[in-house]
Order: C-alpha cells, then sequence, then structure tokens
C-alpha cells in the first residue's frame, strides 16, 4: 500500500503485514475450486493475493474505506475471478452477494473494535455460510471456544458452540500487525452444522435465556430464573440445575433447560 495511506484509528485498523501468516491462513482454510470466498476488510490485499493464487472459484472483498477500496480495485483490476464491494460488511445483504444461493466461504483480518458485532453477524446468516476464519484478540477467541466451567464460557461460547464447530487455528503475533497491537492475536475457525448441535424449541428465547443467565453468572439458576415469575416448586429432574451458575451448565444443559423453562411459561 502506498505510505501515504496508512490504518485509521476510526475503522480500528491493524492491517496484516506478514505474508507468512497470511499464506498460513489461507493454507488452513484448504481452500477447493468451486468455492466463494468473502474477504471481510482486504486493507492492503496481502490476505486477498493469497486468496487469488487458491484455486477458489470466486472471491469477494467487502471493504468501508475507500482508500482501500482505490488501492484494492487498481492492484486486483483484470482479475476474472475477484468482486469488490465498496460497502460495510456489517451492512451487506449476503443473499445479494452470492444470488447463486451456494453456501459462501469467510476470511478476514478483521477490526478488533467490531469483532463481536462481525462474529454475531456471522452466526446470524449461517445458513449462508459454510465457515469462517478471522484474525480475532485471543482473548475473544476463547471465549468463543472455551468449555463449560472456564471463566471465559459464556454467551459467545453457547451460542457458537450450538451451531458451529469452533477451535482456534493458531497464533499471530503483535508484530505481524501494523500498527503493532499490544494484544496477542489468534486465527478463529467455525463451521456451522446444518443443523443445531441439540435442538432447542424456540432459538430466540434461548438467546435470550442464555443472556439473561450469564448476565448474571454469579447467581444460582434458582434466583435467576425469577425474571420469568418462577418458582422452585415442580422441576423433577430439571432440579439438579437450579443450584447451579450458568458456567457450570453445558450448551446441551442449556440447551434442555431453556425448553423446560419455556414450556412452563408457554404450556401446551
Amino acid at each position: 500500500m502506498p505510505a501515504a495511506i496508512k490504518p485509521l484509528k476510526r475503522f480500528s485498523q491493524n492491517f496484516l503485514r506478514d505474508p507468512f501468516y497470511a499464506r498460513k491462513l489461507v493454507e488452513a482454510m484448504a481452500v477447493q475450486a468451486g468455492d466463494t470466498v468473502l474477504e471481510i476488510g482486504p486493507g492492503d490485499g496481502i490476505l486477498t493475493r493469497c486468496l487469488l493464487e487458491s484455486p477458489a472459484d470466486r472471491i469477494i472483498a467487502v471493504e468501508l474505506d475507500r482508500r482501500c477500496a482505490e488501492w484494492i480495485r487498481r492492484l486486483f483490476a483484470g482479475e476474472a475471478r475477484f468482486l469488490l464491494i465498496e460497502q460495510d460488511f456489517l451492512k451487506a445483504d449476503l443473499s445479494s452477494i452470492n444470488p447463486a444461493g451456494g453456501k459462501i466461504r469467510i476470511v478476514g483480518n478483521i477490526p478488533y473494535a467490531i469483532t463481536s458485532p462481525i462474529l454475531f453477524r456471522l452466526l446470524d446468516n449461517r445458513r449462508r455460510i459454510h465457515d469462517f476464519a478471522v484474525t480475532v484478540q485471543k482473548e475473544v477467541g476463547q471465549r468463543v471456544v472455551s468449555p463449560p466451567g472456564c471463566k471465559a464460557y459464556g454467551i459467545p461460547s453457547v451460542l457458537f458452540q450450538l451451531h458451529a464447530e469452533v477451535r482456534e487455528l493458531f497464533g499471530i503475533p503483535p508484530g505481524a500487525f501494523q500498527p503493532v497491537p499490544k494484544v496477542d492475536s489468534t486465527v478463529l475457525y467455525g463451521r456451522f452444522f446444518e443443523r443445531p448441535k441439540y435442538e432447542v424449541r424456540d432459538e430466540a428465547f434461548f438467546r435470550t435465556f442464555v443472556k439473561t443467565l450469564f448476565g448474571q453468572r454469579r447467581k444460582m439458576i434458582r434466583n435467576t430464573i425469577k425474571k420469568w415469575s418462577l418458582d422452585n416448586k415442580g422441576w423433577g429432574e430439571m432440579s439438579r440445575f437450579l443450584d447451579m451458575r450458568p458456567e457450570a451448565l453445558s450448551v446441551e444443559d442449556l440447551a434442555v433447560l431453556s425448553d423446560h423453562v419455556l414450556t412452563r411459561i408457554l404450556p401446551d
């Protein structure tokens, strides 16, 4: 990228500069012929170039920063497989980006400041997405992949693990970015299931239920469920959860408990 163009704080930009990690990320994705890959925020194009060296049928980049978009447009002019969309990814309509209806693969060095909104947008569009590999702050990655009983286990862990196989692929040191961040980064990978790992009666209620429980994570569940005007009687085998705190419950436990609570609120 020309020296005059520098990462901007208002876009929370930390450009990935080390080609070793760019290649490693694309190789870890095992991009195949027939794939449509969407890159979030190509920046100066280091990942884009690696994607164009892969056998993917189509590479789409979504970039909000006009400076970067102009640079990318010039850099990859004439690449028949490449399409640049100058837009905010958080507002992009993924169904129009891939109108043929096939699932897309997502890759990107995403801004730290909007990591959570981007991740949850991926989750909300999971029926259009096969998988994703994005760079995130290591702490964020741990919150997504953490198992029950850990301090990092919480809302992202539960909601993503219900719908996807998630794992950290590899770490990226601060020196691989410009400007150099004060935190370590990791590549977070997720592959969405065709159906939730555990069925829930109402996914919208499940999300509300999980957010409510973890919003008061130090409280025992018997106290938190008072929000729904439920008493502690008639719980049967579900009563084993009442004296537990939410971080002790597995995703399956939370799915079962959510359905039970909803049944008590809205009996058939």
